[in-house]
């Protein structure tokens, strides 16, 4: 086992990553021609202060191949692709910058998807997930006031892909006993707690919707997309929080709030696998994150129909060995569930 990791000032890795406001204008004045991915919101917002217009407007949403083919296809001849919004729009942009080979710079609106800072597009195939692509945006801009007018619930959503470190990391400890898949890491394994000891430390100011917030769950996620892609695996961040949420998905043919979704997986699976489930609950209330499956349209039909498809989903898509091969949804599961999710009955 390595000593415990403590994060210093400039600790991050990644790609380059600018913080404040105004940003993208500043950086559009020396673009001669650009597209733009996003979604009506954030593009709102954005859209008054550039000094000129993009070439074509995007809107983000649709992760299929087929669809993100055609827009390789179709877009026509530009100096930059600029991704703007949530996940589906880095997503977008990244396939577009990767397939054309057009210099990207992407700007995020929620800290709710690690997605700017990953090299690889989460494509929607075959009923599933699957990650391809190598996407090196010349630059990622975090822009406070676009962060700022988005939903307070959905940038403390943000916390999901970091806080899933709990649960992750639980699942690589069991496969890697099991000798199933990645080997153990323990410096990586040990970056997980500290990313969750970081997290602990700025919940209370993105809950207070303070920048210093956001800029160091920013921080985290960058990190992360860099270690992802030199381990060339995120064992020790996505595990069966992240099935749960995909699982979700497919069997609701609907999704949630990525964050909040995947809150709900490491909450519901860290219960499951008896690893203190009080300590992300602890982390998730000191952000004031919407955990309430009420409060996000959630019934509980749909996550104990979720619960009892994840085993066979896990084995048919061939994800990565967790506590949920094999899990037998017993009564007792589904209790452990509602007291993770604070449902009463």
């Amino acid at each position: 086992m390595t000593e415990p990791i403590t994060l210093t000032e400039g600790w991050a890795k990644g790609f380059p990553a600018e913080y404040g406001r105004g940003l993208l204008a500043q950086h559009v004045a020396g673009l001669d021609s650009y597209v733009v991915i996003t979604h009506p919101e954030p593009w709102a917002v954005l859209e008054p202060t550039l000094p000129h217009p993009p070439a074509l407007v995007i809107e983000a949403g649709d992760l299929t191949p087929e669809h993100l083919e055609h827009l390789v296809a179709t877009v026509p001849e530009v100096g930059t692709v600029v991704g703007i919004g949530g996940g589906s729009a880095m997503d977008t942009a990244k396939w577009l910058h990767w397939r054309r080979s057009i210099p990207l710079i992407q700007v995020p609106s929620l800290p709710s998807v690690n997605a700017c800072f990953t090299r690889m597009t989460a494509l929607r195939d075959s009923g599933g997930v699957r990650y391809e692509g190598d996407a090196q945006p010349q630059r990622v801009l975090i822009d406070f006031d676009l962060m700022a007018a988005a939903p307070p619930a959905l940038v403390r959503g943000g916390i999901g892909d970091v806080l899933s470190c709990h649960t992750a990391r639980h699942d690589w400890a069991l496969a890697a006993a099991e000798h199933k898949g990645f080997p153990w890491d323990d410096h990586a394994a040990a970056m997980s707690l500290a990313y969750l000891d970081e997290l602990e430390a700025l919940a209370p100011h993105l809950a207070a919707g303070e920048d210093e917030g956001v800029r160091r769950l920013m921080e985290c996620h960058r990190d992360i997309g860099w270690r992802c892609h030199e381990m060339q695996h995120a064992r020790f961040e996505e595990g069966s929080e992240h099935f749960f949420a995909y699982t979700f998905e497919e069997v609701t043919g609907r999704t949630i709030m990525h964050g909040e979704l995947v809150t709900m997986g490491v909450l519901v699976m860290s219960t499951i696998q008896g690893n203190d489930p009080a300590r992300p609950r602890r982390i998730a209330d000191l952000a004031a994150m919407r955990t309430d499956p009420g409060e996000l349209g959630v019934t509980w039909d749909e996550i104990e129909t979720t619960l009892r498809r994840l085993p066979s989903f896990v084995e048919e898509q061939g994800l990565w060995w967790s506590v949920a091969n094999g899990l037998e949804v017993t009564d007792e599961t589904l209790d452990m569930a509602r007291t993770a999710l604070r449902i009463g009955g």
